[in-house]
């Protein structure tokens, strides 16, 4: 009997416990790869004392164990990679598997087309293990490639079943020519480590999965979907500094919704989130992919636009306006108009993220000053100390007006 697979065992039932931490996180898949994970012990342990006359008996219940270990694979992957169907795998699986008893009837274990079939089903082992390395570094989301990777865990689990039936393990310790002793090494490898190495794939895949999840629901402002303050100020810091490193023009856009206090006091907070989110809806819509969008906080959001100049950013403050105006919410029994104030800064060398968020913050005043509802660019003011506490002060001022005053706007809608 030999002991190598109990390394295996062992590396798998280390693995179980994070296995089963991810199937309560809801983390789709876990519960299959950890019934599968069980089983594949299982399966391994009951092979590797069958090595014992007396227990014999014990590698057929082995082997069934292995091949429902393979299906749990194969329903963790569909799972994990939200696949409509797992047919494919079935087929797949069948097919390989009903070549591969046909090859064994007719030339036997040892020939030359058997030999093809399992090289066929180690290339798709490690097929498998790199191709969820691959999707670890780059979260690919091409279905192909994953409805590739459970077919190609279907053909590895036949190839694996034979080999835990045919050709144990203990062969790797048998001397002869170098290509026969290479090739009972890469069969021992692939029943001995295909599985743990699998697993632990899927394990640290999940685990990305999970972080890129946290990742995405804390950049998120959860009400209008937009990128919150932080993730919005990274992310425009980076696009603002390769603009500049490139010469290539960059704007900054600062939006105010007017009057939003107003929204809340007369027709409630739930008017007002939704106005958030209809307005967050609008400006998504206008900007089709051009720009970075972001709530930095309250009713004021900001955009980033790599490679546009004042006067192209200026245009699009201009849609975005009009579309707000002439797109009221339409809930809560009657529309409720919406306008915004926005103020427009260029990025010039040597300007951070917040040396353009001050000048787009005074444009974003004069706009109120102004009467609202219109655009307003910053032109080329240097942000000194006096500028920033001038933005400070603005935002507060723009504050105190929104509340005490009564907005033609609403009166409109009443």
């Amino acid at each position: 009997m030999s002991f190598l697979p109990a390394l295996s065992i062992i590396s798998l039932l280390v693995m179980l416990p994070v296995l089963l931490s991810l199937r309560k996180g809801a983390t789709p898949g876990a519960a299959e790869f950890a019934s599968g994970c069980v089983t594949t012990a299982v399966a391994m342990a009951l092979v590797m004392v069958s090595g014992l006359p007396s227990l014999q008996p014990l590698a057929l219940v082995g082997y069934a164990f292995l091949a429902v270990s393979c299906l749990f694979v194969l329903a963790g992957f569909r799972a994990f990679f939200a696949l409509p169907s797992w047919w494919p795998a079935i087929l797949s699986l069948g097919t390989t598997l009903a070549a591969t008893l046909s090859v064994l009837a007719a030339s036997g274990s040892h020939s030359f087309a058997t030999r093809a079939l399992i090289a066929l089903g180690i290339a798709a082992a490690v097929f498998v293990i790199a191709s969820i390395s691959v999707l670890r570094l780059r979260t690919a989301s091409d279905p192909t490639a994953r409805r590739a990777i459970v077919i190609g865990s279907a053909v590895a689990g036949v190839t694996l079943l034979h080999i835990a039936a045919h050709l144990p393990a203990a062969t790797v310790d048998q001397t002869g020519p170098v290509a026969e002793v290479a090739w009972n090494f890469a069969l021992a490898s692939m029943w001995l480590l295909y599985m743990p190495i699998l697993y632990l794939g899927v394990v640290l895949m999940a685990h990305d999965r999970v972080i890129a999840d946290l990742k995405s629901t804390i950049a998120r402002d959860e009400l209008t979907g937009a990128l919150s303050r932080r993730a919005f100020t990274d992310l425009g810091e980076r696009l603002l500094a390769s603009c500049l490193a490139r010469t290539r023009p960059a704007a900054f856009l600062l939006l105010d919704l007017d009057y939003f206090k107003q929204i809340n006091d007369r027709y409630g907070h739930a008017a007002g989130d939704a106005a958030l989110g209809h307005f967050a809806g609008i400006v998504t819509a206008c900007l089709a992919g051009r720009g970075t969008f972001g709530r930095i906080g309250g009713e004021e959001f900001g955009i980033v636009l790599s490679d546009h100049t004042e006067g192209e950013a200026f245009l699009l403050a201009e849609e975005i306006g009009r579309t707000v105006r002439d797109t009221p919410v339409g809930r809560f029994g009657q529309p409720i108009r919406l306008t915004v104030s926005i103020g427009i800064a260029s990025a010039s060398t040597g300007d951070t993220m917040t040396d353009v968020m001050v000048r787009a913050d005074m444009a974003l005043y004069a706009s109120k000053a102004d009467g609202r509802d219109r655009c307003t660019i910053a032109g080329r003011l240097q942000p000194d100390a006096s500028a920033r506490v001038l933005a400070a002060a603005a935002a507060q001022l723009r504050a105190a007006e929104d509340y005490s005053l009564t907005p033609q706007l609403l009166r409109d809608t009443g």
